[in-house]
């Protein structure tokens, strides 16, 4: 007798059931469940690469903070015919030929309000002798070279707002040109490192189109001491 084929549902019950297919991963020869394990030791790769980009920004901030503050206050200077003097000794300079003398030991200042973390105002005292004369068609000019960078002098206007006392006896360039006697300090914005430098003076005489013709340059080396208490 022709035996029955047993019923379909009856042989898929019997029929252990088999997990579905999963295709290895082609480029690492890995199943999926040791391909999982590598992504998880790959967090702490990760999280070292984000800390050392972290790093390296902060110090690139650090370093462009501390650029952008000496170009800020840095200026560029002209070509000169230069001379250096010593300090605290008369000199005659530019075309009136003024008597000079700059003393050899500046101010350290400090930090004032209104300034950077990383930066304070120096002086240095300077005496311009009386001419008979006074000329126009020039210009004149006060520096600080510290190493290649040269700093402008800070004149009495941006002074007087937190030291009045100090910008009354702050000489600026253009005095150069003029006839009567001055005594007084020279001001410079300065990185905090700064302990000395060459105090310049430029004599620019101009053409007629009220351009650089010339420029003569005085330099004197000078050194900066904490302020004595009590000086103006």
């Amino acid at each position: 007798m022709k035996r029955n084929a047993p019923h379909s549902d009856a042989w898929n019950a019997q029929a252990p059931e088999r997990e579905p297919w999963q295709e290895p991963d082609q480029f690492s020869g890995e199943t999926p469940e040791r391909a999982g394990g590598g992504s998880a030791r790959l967090v702490p790769l990760a999280i070292c690469a984000i800390l050392l980009v972290v790093l390296l920004v902060e110090g690139v901030f650090i370093w462009g903070k501390s650029a952008q503050m000496q170009r800020n206050n840095a200026v560029y200077v002209p070509s000169a015919e230069q001379n250096v003097y010593s300090a605290d000794e008369s000199f005659s300079f530019g075309t009136l030929q003024r008597a000079m003398k700059v003393s050899g030991q500046g101010e350290d200042m400090g930090r004032i309000t209104g300034v950077a973390q990383d930066e304070k105002i120096v002086r240095v005292a300077l005496s311009m002798g009386a001419v008979n004369d006074t000329v126009w068609d020039c210009s004149g000019a006060f520096y600080l070279q510290c190493g290649g960078t040269y700093y402008p002098n800070l004149g009495g206007y941006r002074l007087e707002q937190e030291h009045p006392e100090w910008a009354m006896r702050a000489l600026d360039g253009y005095e150069l040109r003029e006839s009567g006697m001055e005594e007084g300090w020279v001001y410079f914005l300065v990185p905090e490192s700064v302990s000395e430098g060459t105090f310049w003076m430029h004599w620019r005489e101009k053409d007629e189109d009220y351009n650089n013709e010339s420029v003569q340059a005085a330099g004197v080396p000078v050194s900066f001491a904490q302020e004595v208490a009590g000086n103006d």
